[in-house]
């Protein structure tokens, strides 16, 4: 329940990035603290033993990546184009879960 939250928050978020004018994606960028994307993604990884597991493309704009740790902390990232990165949430208890089975006996049209 709280990944499928989690995953509509960032499609929301995608959305919007990829809807806004050229400029005006960066205006969403100091809800968060923000920095050098290298920077952030080394220190992600040396404090909370995150490593990217996921990200997805606003567009031209920008990336909205996903880390996560073996001890269930979560952090999401919106890098722009410059390089200069934001946190844009972060928590614990992440849990994966394995995408749905496709039912492939049936044609696709009755799916």
């Amino acid at each position: 329940m709280l990944t499928k939250a989690i995953r509509g928050a960032a499609a929301l978020l995608i959305s919007s990035v990829a809807l806004m004018p050229a400029q005006g994606w960066t205006q969403i960028l100091p809800r968060g603290p923000c920095g050098d994307r290298d920077s952030i993604v080394e220190w992600l990884d040396e404090r909370h033993g995150e490593s990217q597991s996921g990200f997805g493309l606003a567009g031209d704009r920008a990336l909205l990546e996903l880390f996560t740790s073996v001890e269930g902390t979560w952090t999401i990232l919106l890098s722009g184009t410059t390089g200069r990165s934001c946190l844009m949430a972060a928590g614990t208890s992440w849990t994966d879960v394995e995408p749905p089975i496709e039912d492939t006996a049936q044609p696709a049209g009755d799916r």
